[in-house]
């Protein structure tokens, strides 16, 4: 790695506007707030269903940002090192995430999850007793979350290891003790074994999120490609943020050396993929239920896809995720233009969160309810989000420029696909 390179990527960190931490605290403030008073009054279920929308989608996005890295690990793709770090950065939220889930669990239970107040039918009580619903998500929760840190603790290491006399905080703990370029080859190697570890282990967490928080509100509905849809989407909506994130990050900090048309042309021929990947599995349920001839489980798919107003909704929700994609992304030059992939990727990105309103809601009214306190909690949740991943590139390296695949400017007039 040219030293010189090294310096000018540490140089670059973002100095944040203090009018723009004021105005995301300000709605991080108002979001809580806002549910506060409401968890309070009568409308108590109206907020926590919102939570429980916001919850699912953003902590799939946070953690689904740490596999994006790991796939790029795995399969040593030179293209997208540039944006590793920024996918490594939607995982500052998962911290978070913890904290949710736990008020999700102890405080929240009575008013979102039919099976803490209500009895299902054998042998669905058994897998669905409480106890055991919250020791097995902490307990994966805790596993996954321990894994990504320490896949990122080795990751920002790599970047940070021999510069510890110029950095302080928390980058000085990750760099101290350094020796040498011998473990930065160490460092590499961990990654590579950790990258599967917390791959496998995001699969079984996020498809037991799905099954508990999602296809169990409604007892008579299951699929076992439930657990994959929803981690897949995930990983679709992460790759989106990453689209979108990358290039404000790329303007305020001058990176269009680095971060060039040929990333956004493979993460956007991805993108198209995953999209599509996205719409066989969705389809693949409705497909199971047809050829099986199980019409106990009609009524999830009846009330989201032929009643209104979800028909409507489903139908958004198709059209932004799939058919918009798909049809936009199929010319090279929308995906090469990042003004035009970061609009793509944009309404995929708000498709994808409405996709778990349209999962979530119905189980609980037959009317879309959908005023300020739902707004306001939204926004709470989006200014979070943002807020760390803002911290999180102030903090570290916004590119890996020890990451031994990544060899500087060079980087970006090369890509895995051409």
């Amino acid at each position: 790695m040219d030293e010189r390179v090294r310096e000018e990527i540490l140089s670059k960190r973002p100095e944040l506007p203090k009018l723009l931490l004021l105005v995301l605290l300000l709605l991080v403030g108002i979001g809580i707030l806002t549910f506060v008073s409401r968890v309070m009054g009568p409308n108590a279920k109206e907020a926590w269903q919102i939570y429980l929308v916001n919850f699912i989608f953003w902590t799939g996005v946070a953690q689904a940002g740490v596999i994006f890295s790991c796939a790029l690990r795995l399969t040593s793709g030179r293209w997208g090192r540039p944006l590793l770090r920024i996918s490594e950065g939607l995982g500052s939220f998962v911290p978070v995430s913890f904290i949710l889930l736990m008020i999700l669990l102890f405080v929240g239970k009575d008013y979102v999850l039919p099976y803490a107040t209500e009895h299902y039918h054998h042998p669905k009580d058994v897998w669905l007793n409480m106890s055991f619903v919250a020791g097995r998500n902490i307990i994966g929760f805790l596993l996954l979350f321990t894994l990504s840190f320490i896949y990122l603790y080795y990751s920002l290491r790599q970047d940070l290891g021999g510069i510890g006399n110029k950095v302080s905080g928390i980058c000085g703990w990750i760099a101290s003790g350094w020796k040498g370029e011998e473990e930065r080859k160490e460092c590499w190697n961990k990654l590579i074994k950790l990258a599967p570890a917390v791959a496998i282990i995001y699969a079984v967490v996020l498809s037991v999120i799905a099954w508990d928080f999602m296809m169990s509100l409604d007892h008579n509905w299951f699929s076992t490609l439930f657990g994959p849809y929803y981690f897949i989407a995930s990983l679709l909506a992460a790759m989106g943020a990453t689209i979108i994130l990358s290039t404000f990050v790329r303007k305020h900090l001058h990176l269009q050396d680095y971060i060039t048309q040929f990333q956004y042309y493979d993460i956007g021929k991805l993108f198209l993929a995953f999209s599509m990947f996205w719409v066989y599995l969705m389809f693949s349920q409705f497909l199971a239920i047809w050829y099986a001839n199980m019409p106990e489980e009609t009524g999830f798919v009846i009330a989201r896809v032929r009643v209104e107003p979800f028909k409507t909704l489903s139908w958004v929700v198709l059209s932004c995720c799939f058919f918009f994609p798909f049809i936009s992304l199929i010319p090279r030059t929308n995906k090469v233009v990042a003004p035009i992939l970061v609009s793509i990727a944009s309404v995929s990105f708000i498709g994808l969160w409405l996709e778990k309103f349209v999962l979530v809601m119905p189980s609980f009214s037959p009317e879309i309810s959908f005023g300020l306190t739902q707004i306001l909690i939204t926004l709470g949740f989006v200014a979070a989000f943002i807020l760390t991943f803002l911290l999180f590139i102030r903090t570290f390296p916004i590119i890996p420029v020890g990451d031994p695949l990544f060899s500087g400017k060079a980087d970006s007039h090369h890509s895995g696909g051409h």
